[in-house]
């Protein structure tokens, strides 16, 4: 006999159904196993989906898991957000805060003057890479597109990525990956994060681009868990702000779905333990999926 689980779609980091990032949820994902969810993100061909379990930690609300096309992943911006925003709906709007037992532990959402805020993990810094040819070639860029003095360097929140500057917003939009070079560089790392210290919309600062392709996707329209580290990764530089940072990052203007992502970041005693991302959503389709 065949079985019926109710599923949303959400465009999430967005006020504007049709833009930001889309995300498949399934707020009751019980008896589906690993391989049944994987089949189905690969259906649903979205850059996520998630899955929502009754909690086993009684810390949490629910246990939350998040799968691409091509694998599943400990940790997502938009699809923690957007998954949140499906269960205060279903929920009547009556729900301030809410935890997720994800892959990296225990994850706070909450809700502020009509968005919605994650805390992220504190971050890890890499040693900068030395290979900024090798940086350049995987965007199918001149080395003179790189930012003269910040690194090329990995950073994490809870999904590691390789933070990229470059000069400008053309530089940022000529971006041809070069999956060879991509690949080099990457190593063990799924994604790449070009950015630049400039933008489009007034309301933001940063403009940024997400790249994570051989995990089946090609670009990401908006790519919070990173941005949370790109936040990070500035506060750090003192870029934008020594003490504390709070700023827009705009992404997906290339794709057709622009996006704007909040990042709240702040020093504790010279560390950086304090991170926010947030954003708003609107839910666009609802409907059943057929087992």
């Amino acid at each position: 006999m065949r079985r019926s689980f109710q599923f949303f779609q959400i465009d999430v980091f967005t006020d504007k159904p049709l833009s930001g990032n889309p995300l498949a949820v399934f707020p009751d994902a019980k008896g589906l196993n690993s391989h049944q969810m994987q089949k189905i993100a690969a259906e649903m061909n979205l850059s996520e989906t998630t899955f929502v379990f009754p909690s086993t930690k009684p810390e949490a609300d629910f246990d939350v898991r998040i799968f691409t096309p091509g694998k599943e992943i400990p940790f997502g911006g938009h699809p923690t957000l957007g998954t949140a925003e499906v269960l205060k709906y279903l929920a009547g709007d009556f729900m301030p805060s809410l935890c997720f037992n994800m892959g990296v532990g225990n994850v706070p959402v909450e809700w502020e003057n009509g968005f919605c805020f994650m805390q992220q993990p504190e971050p890890e810094f890499s040693s900068p890479l030395p290979e900024t040819s090798l940086a350049a070639e995987a965007l199918g860029l001149p080395l003179e597109s790189l930012h003269a003095t910040l690194p090329v360097q990995e950073v994490s929140t809870g999904f590691p990525a390789l933070m990229i500057p470059l000069k400008d917003i053309n530089s940022v939009k000529k971006i041809e990956l070069n999956l060879h070079a991509l690949k080099k560089i990457l190593r063990s790392l799924d994604l790449v994060y070009p950015f630049c210290i400039v933008s489009e919309n007034k309301d933001c600062q940063v403009h940024a681009r997400s790249f994570a392709p051989f995990i089946g996707i090609p670009e990401d329209p908006a790519t919070g868990s990173v941005a949370g580290a790109l936040g990070a990764y500035l506060l750090h530089y003192g870029i934008l702000g020594k003490d504390s940072i709070s700023i827009s990052i705009e992404q997906g203007v290339e794709m057709g779905r622009a996006s704007e992502i909040r990042v709240e970041a702040k020093r504790d005693g010279g560390v950086i333990g304090s991170i926010r991302v947030g954003g708003k959503s609107q839910i666009v389709i609802e409907g059943q999926l057929q087992l």
